[in-house]
């Protein structure tokens, strides 16, 4: 073996882990190659036009995009140098604390993993969307989202998250942190089919451009196929994807990390221990834990006339959801998404009876390509697949899809939910709408981390039990869905993973050289995860609505007349506060003071420890502007049925100035007559997702209601 294929390390793979694996090694001084299936893809060199032969997929000359279909999912990957950084949308973002299960460890928790994520943020030049600079205005399907978001009333459950994106100046070239060369976004919706203009931070232009500066040496057009013990250390033996009759290429180094993805990483790891049996301690772990993410992506086709959809970064909104689901709820995160015209200018050449089709589409639906987006969501599922070899040696997945059924389902749902509020046509994917089968462009999971060889097949820094040296730091080490994009968090993991690699090989406190420049980052979802989780809590048993007019007798003066609209957010916090709060608001007229003036305050339904029935106390202006309170009590003293009748429609009110000097009080009984309490008992409403759920949860309060004033 000559001494150019000898190296301190190999990295297998040029993505997200191995970039950083590549970048800090190298700045520690160690020799490095990175070996890459891929090629090297420039501005320009994107695929475009509509044939797969211009370099779309893998199987067809090496091109852009690997499918793989691996049984009961479909899993879509990146191929050439930075990997998937150079198709995926950018988004740089944080898993919520809060919807983090006991299967992530300590070392993977935001805790350990916050500075990292600050640090890879720094990296890869992080900022949310603003405004295209050649409009002035935020994206079309920005205002879109954020408008329709405002308008139910859940606006801080929407943010723009960070993109790894340079924005500015479109048309000038400057270099980044790094010193490559980049422009300003120019808002045409192309980053998942590669960025021509050169806008997109992918990992050649950061990391990469690092490691290659810092002496790592790039092999691209070579597919790891086994992997070898050998002489204290191990032997990387790679094919040539463009010349599958060549020799095959051989490596050797004490230390090897392997980066290839979640999917490609397992089967070469099951590979070396179950066919070649060049590594067979690996442990039984090993291909366990796998998960898709919780990746559903649906398309949406506006109906109106609209602005174009295309426009801007592929993702410009993050919308975080928490959906009842059943007895639980389920947590997941929805996100705008640009379909490049390229792409579907290419599935509309490929697809059948095209000329058929572009009629239908102007004539009968009268839209436009450009009215289309995507809607992809993203959760936490059960991430309790398999992956297993094939007969011909490639990764299957086994996966009990049973535990998922909530999450997809709750997905779906979300889809007619749209289609009425954008007036819009979504269409599921046939994939998924015939075959039950989902699509993932987040694999993580098979090669999950623990203290031992019989818990997990790594240890915390991604070292492999059994095999010193061989290291893993990609996606695969994740033990769970992320709930949101992973990019960042495989980032932040190998950085942590790495600085850990170096200091147990002789430098102590060793640390990456940029660490002097990085500050927080800010983090937007995060307060869309709280504002969730707070609304979660609140709503949790599903709420309550009605409306109640109550007035003072024929000529009684001073005369009254209040309407309210009553609200309970969730029927189990209303229960298990012994006030049992209603949240009141309508419009209050009293003869001498106001004529139609805004009313709000609190009711406290049968409260414990006291003797009325309601207790209620609300405010309003006067029409000099001054305030007022409406303090009053209805009393049941009997279970006699006219008494008990009386009792709950009789509000024994005074009206009094919130301050002395303001006024006189006024005394009177507000009733609720006849109509009124019709009217009262067919406002009742429940405010859940399901019908069967609203109708539940006006039985629970009906009961609470009729219990609590016999009681009374």
């Amino acid at each position: 073996m000559t001494d150019p294929d000898e190296a301190d390390a190999i990295v297998v793979g040029s993505g997200f882990g191995g970039a950083v694996a590549a970048a800090r090694l190298a700045q520690a001084g160690f020799s490095v190659i990175v070996v890459e299936r891929g090629r090297r893809w420039r501005p320009g060199d994107f695929p475009r036009r509509p044939r797969l032969e211009d370099g779309w997929l893998w199987e067809v000359g090496q091109g852009l995009y690997d499918i793989r279909w691996l049984g009961r999912m479909g899993s879509v990957h990146g191929a050439g140098w930075g990997g998937g950084s150079l198709v995926y949308a950018n988004v740089f973002a944080r898993p919520y604390e809060g919807a983090l299960d006991e299967s992530w460890p300590a070392h993977l928790r935001r805790e350990a993993l916050d500075p990292y994520y600050d640090l890879a943020a720094y990296m890869m030049g992080v900022a949310p969307v603003g405004d295209d600079p050649r409009t002035g205005q935020p994206p079309a399907r920005t205002k879109l989202v954020e408008r329709l978001i405002q308008e139910m009333t859940m606006s801080e459950a929407t943010v723009r998250p960070n993109l790894a994106v340079t924005f500015g100046d479109p048309d000038t070239w400057r270099p980044n942190a790094h010193g490559v060369s980049r422009r300003g976004c120019a808002f045409v919706g192309e980053c998942v089919i590669g960025c021509n203009h050169g806008a997109k931070n992918t990992l050649d232009t950061t990391y990469l451009a690092i490691a290659e500066r810092c002496g790592a040496r790039a092999v691209t057009d070579a597919e790891v196929r086994r992997i070898e013990t050998r002489d204290g250390g191990y032997a990387v033996i790679a094919s040539t994807p463009s010349d599958p009759d060549a020799a095959q290429r051989e490596w050797f180094a004490r230390r090897v990390v392997l980066a290839a993805g979640a999917v490609a990483t397992t089967e070469l790891l099951l590979r070396s221990r179950d066919v070649h049996r060049t590594l067979p301690d690996l442990s039984h772990q090993l291909g366990h834990g796998f998960s898709g993410n919780g990746d559903f992506l649906t398309l949406a086709e506006l109906r109106d006339n609209h602005d174009d959809m295309t426009t801007g970064p592929t993702i410009t909104t993050n919308t975080v959801l928490d959906v009842p689901e059943g007895r639980r709820s389920v947590w997941f995160q929805v996100q705008d998404g640009a379909f490049p015209p390229p792409l579907h200018t290419l599935f509309d050449t490929i697809l059948p009876a095209r000329a058929a089709r572009a009629w239908w589409r102007r004539k009968v639906r009268r839209t436009t390509p450009r009215h289309t987006f995507t809607v992809l969501a993203m959760g936490r599922d059960s991430g309790n697949g398999t992956l297993r070899l094939d007969r011909s040696g490639k990764a299957s997945l086994s996966w009990r899809n049973r535990w998922q059924g909530h999450l997809y389902r709750s997905q779906t749902r979300v889809g007619p939910l749209l289609a009425r509020l954008l007036h819009a046509r979504l269409y599921l994917p046939v994939t998924w709408s015939l075959l039950r089968r989902t699509v993932t462009v987040h694999a993580l999971g098979g090669v999950r981390p623990g203290r031992d060889i019989t818990t997990g097949v790594v240890d915390e820094a991604g070292e492999v039990h059994g095999y010193p040296g061989l290291f893993v730091v990609d996606g695969s080490v994740l033990p769970a869905a992320t709930g949101v994009n992973p990019s960042a968090t495989i980032l932040a993991a190998a950085e942590r993973s790495i600085e850990t690699v170096i200091r147990r090989s002789g430098r102590p406190g060793w640390r990456a050289p940029e660490w002097h420049s990085v500050s927080h980052t800010k983090v937007p979802e995060d307060a869309a995860f709280a504002f969730m989780a707070e609304r979660h809590a609140s709503t949790k048993g599903d709420g309550i609505v009605f409306t109640e007019r109550m007035s003072t007798h024929g000529n009684e003066h001073p005369r009254v007349v209040m309407t309210l609209r009553a609200e309970i957010p969730g029927l189990d916090r209303f229960l298990a506060d012994p006030a049992h709060p209603v949240s009141m608001r309508g419009v209050i007229e009293v003869e001498g003071l106001t004529s139609q003036a805004d009313v709000t305050g609190t009711l406290s339904l049968f409260p414990q420890g006291r003797q009325v029935a309601m207790s209620y106390t609300l405010r309003f202006h006067d029409v000099d502007g001054l305030p007022w309170q409406v303090r009053g009590v209805k009393t049941v003293r009997s279970r006699a049925p006219m008494a008990l009748l009386a009792g709950l429609t009789n509000l024994h009110t005074e009206i009094v100035p919130a301050h002395p000097a303001s006024g006189e009080g006024r005394r009177c009984v507000l009733s609720i007559g006849p109509r009124d309490l019709v009217r009262l008992g067919s406002s009742l409403t429940g405010t859940g997702f399901t019908r069967a759920r609203r109708l539940r949860v006006v039985l629970r309060f009906a009961a609470f209601f009729a219990a609590s004033a016999i009681r009374r």
